[in-house]
């Protein structure tokens, strides 16, 4: 890591009040990705809607413009403080995160079996979606006050269980996708902290035994046989079922691999050019579950074909380089990591969504930025926007 790389003040970073100029100084390119991904999600999101029995049937796009205007006012609001201030205040938002995932194991609201979301009376948030945020900014907190120390043994430790504790929380909802996502941001930003290669690779090394541990247990697994686990360390049948059908999805194909199999015929029958916008045929007909939310992209394929897909997916490349831009760029190591951390997050919904929706990774809830419809999840996406046009920001308005 750049020697001139300097960690941030806490005393300073806690005079520092949110300042409208900086909104002077914000990175044109980046709001033109956005812009232009915001749009390409409307658009497919209201054609999805033709497929959703309700007595508002674009109810869904009206509320996905709504979560972009909010989201607007949250990344104005990031901007418009020096990034110094919430890194350093992160502890106490890590332990805010952790009381609202008890909460919502205490009072959440059940739905599709899983208990996820607390009910504010006006609207539901989901705590676990903020948590990728929060453990970006704890993260950067602890990483940039440690600096060469993360290169110690025992400190590189304890990053793991700074995360684990909120992924324990989150697993136990259930939330599998969203706790998964926490991993790669730790992984990530403690490489950009300057941890120690043989550390990381360890920690691969590690993560690939879960490979032989789950073949084992898949084993002479009969997925229409339900059987109790025997201990805390196997799985269950639930999860069983899910590894066996992303790799024989035809097993069960008007069950557990239904998804599967009807979003890759969905993205095959685009083609090259797709069957033009509002053309499509899975959607109306119910053949694409969740086709506002997880398999959006499905959707996208089918009515604007490969070229379409490529278009929208080197958008999103164009919008993630610009964030590691960002983080090379800046002079200190805080700025840095928040940077890297937003990238990691963003880019980890990209290829997992699109991967799942290919046939490549087993399906589970993993959005996809700008284009699935989620609140929360969208709240946070603009979030990281945010954080991201920030980190340049502090630099340009000392040159200024």
């Amino acid at each position: 890591m750049n020697q001139a790389i300097t960690a941030f003040d806490v005393h300073d970073a806690t005079m520092r009040a949110p300042n409208p100029r900086n909104l002077r100084h914000v990175d044109w390119l980046m709001p033109i990705f956005v812009l232009s991904l915001a749009i390409v999600g409307w658009t497919v999101l209201y054609s999805a809607s033709r497929g959703i029995e309700s007595a508002d049937p674009y109810y869904h796009f009206h509320r996905q413009v709504l979560y972009f205007c909010a989201g607007l006012v949250a990344a104005g609001f990031i901007i418009c403080l020096d990034y110094r201030l919430p890194v350093a205040l992160a502890p106490l938002a890590y332990l805010a995160m952790l009381g609202m995932l008890l909460a919502v194991h205490k009072f959440g609201v059940e739905v599709s079996g899983a208990q996820r979301w607390l009910d504010l009376g006006f609207t539901r948030i989901q705590p676990a979606e903020f948590s990728k945020l929060v453990m970006v900014y704890t993260l950067a907190w602890y990483l940039s006050i440690l600096r060469q120390r993360i290169r110690k043994f025992h400190w590189f430790v304890l990053t793991f269980l700074i995360t684990g504790v909120p992924m324990l929380l989150i697993l136990k909802q259930p939330s599998l996708g969203t706790a998964i996502s926490l991993a790669p941001i730790m992984f990530v930003m403690l490489f950009a902290a300057g941890a120690r290669y043989r550390h990381l690779l360890l920690v691969l090394c590690a993560g690939s035994l879960v490979i032989p541990f789950v073949a084992i247990q898949l084993k002479d697994f009969d997925p229409n046989v339900v059987a109790q686990k025997k201990n805390a360390y196997e799985l269950s049948h639930y999860q069983k079922k899910r590894v066996y059908t992303f790799l024989n999805p035809e097993s069960d194909p008007r069950g557990s691999g239904w998804q599967a199999i009807q979003s890759r015929i969905t993205v095959g029958s685009g083609g090259i050019f797709g069957k033009g916008y509002k053309e499509s045929t899975q959607t109306p007909l119910h053949y694409l579950p969740e086709h506002h939310t997880d398999f959006i992209f499905s959707l996208l394929a089918e009515e604007h074909g490969f070229v379409g897909c490529v278009i929208v997916i080197g958008l999103f490349a164009a919008f993630l380089l610009r964030g590691l831009i960002f983080a090379r760029d800046c002079p200190d190591m805080a700025g840095t990591l928040l940077a890297t951390g937003a990238v990691t997050v963003l880019s980890f919904h990209v290829f997992v969504n699109i991967a799942i929706t290919i046939g490549v990774l087993p399906v589970t809830g993993i959005p996809l930025p700008f284009l699935s419809y989620g609140g929360s999840f969208y709240l946070t996406t603009m979030a990281f926007v945010g954080v991201l046009l920030n980190v340049p920001m502090r630099r340009r308005v000392m040159v200024n």
